[in-house]
């Protein structure tokens, strides 16, 4: 499970298919906000409680998650293009004087009570269904799958998304998040894993004609995340779901998260049956 920033929340509606459908399922990988999803899932929990959650928390720091624009230095007119675009929103932020010293826009500590609170003292051992990370290990500069410890450390992993948060350190080591690399976590499965079922959050590819360098860069590296994409789907996934019906939906709408749960669950149930008409084994790994 993957989806960039807020639109990866879709994937609490995926879930809820899986479980009223009773599909088997072997583990959950997953990458970004899909850490707290597939760990809360893992461990057998009300996903509804957790849709609450999220709506609360973003709610209540939207001024330090989305409202930074005039701490920044971002020009107004800016802002409708850097709501479309994540590369464009952290180029523009991460290029600005007053962040130029910062390793990330947001503190870690925004989000550890949190975590605290939803995960406690709880290990990867409490897990019903197991759940895999993954990440890039900063000291080899390799995506790593990671799949033991502390649930919460392994969680703040998965989200330590680069450039909004700071890397969060394991054992020793310190890792970010996969996201920005592939937004869906392909790259370490074989085909011991397989079958994998993939499920695409697509996204409304720019259009507009950039007009400063920053604009070039972000537009590079978006169509770089999506060609790694779909040739990981290619290569490594056996059943592919794309919920094209949440396609235009931004990827910071935190007001949007119970619409855009509700539209990822209404698709997905409509769609898992035709993709999983005559796979064999029933067991599937969720990517």
């Amino acid at each position: 499970m993957g989806g960039v920033g807020i639109r990866g929340i879709a994937n609490i509606g995926v879930l809820k298919v899986l479980r009223e459908q009773k599909v088997p399922i072997k583990r959950i990988v997953a990458t970004g906000v899909n850490a707290v999803i597939a760990a809360h899932f893992g461990l057998g929990r009300d996903l509804d409680s957790l849709t609450e959650r999220f709506t609360a928390f973003f709610a209540e720091n939207h001024r330090y998650m989305w409202g930074l624009e005039r701490l920044s230095g971002i020009p107004r007119e800016a802002a409708r293009r850097e709501a479309g675009s994540i590369d464009y929103f952290l180029r523009q932020r991460l290029f600005c004087a007053v962040n130029m010293r910062r390793v990330s826009v947001l503190p870690g500590e925004l989000v550890e009570d949190n975590l605290k609170v939803l995960f406690g003292d709880l290990t990867t051992d409490d897990l019903a269904i197991p759940v895999a990370i993954c990440a890039i290990d900063l000291s080899t500069q390799e995506e790593v799958l990671l799949s033991g410890g502390l649930l919460r450390e392994l969680v703040r992993v998965g989200i330590a998304f680069p450039g909004l948060f700071p890397p969060a350190r394991m054992e020793g080591r310190e890792y970010v998040s996969s996201v920005l690399y592939c937004e869906l976590p392909l790259g370490r499965l074989t085909e011991a894993d397989a079958p994998i079922l993939a499920v695409d959050l697509p996204q409304v590819a720019g259009k507009h004609k950039p007009k400063s360098l920053l604009e070039v860069l972000a537009r590079a590296d978006e169509v770089r995340s999506q060609a790694v994409k779909e040739q990981l789907l290619e290569k490594k996934a056996d059943i592919v779901i794309r919920l094209d019906g949440i396609r235009r939906f931004p990827w910071g709408g935190y007001r949007r998260i119970p619409q855009l749960i509700a539209r990822a669950q209404e698709e997905f149930a409509e769609k898992l049956p035709h993709a999983l008409a005559g796979i064999t084994p029933p067991v599937l790994e969720e990517s």
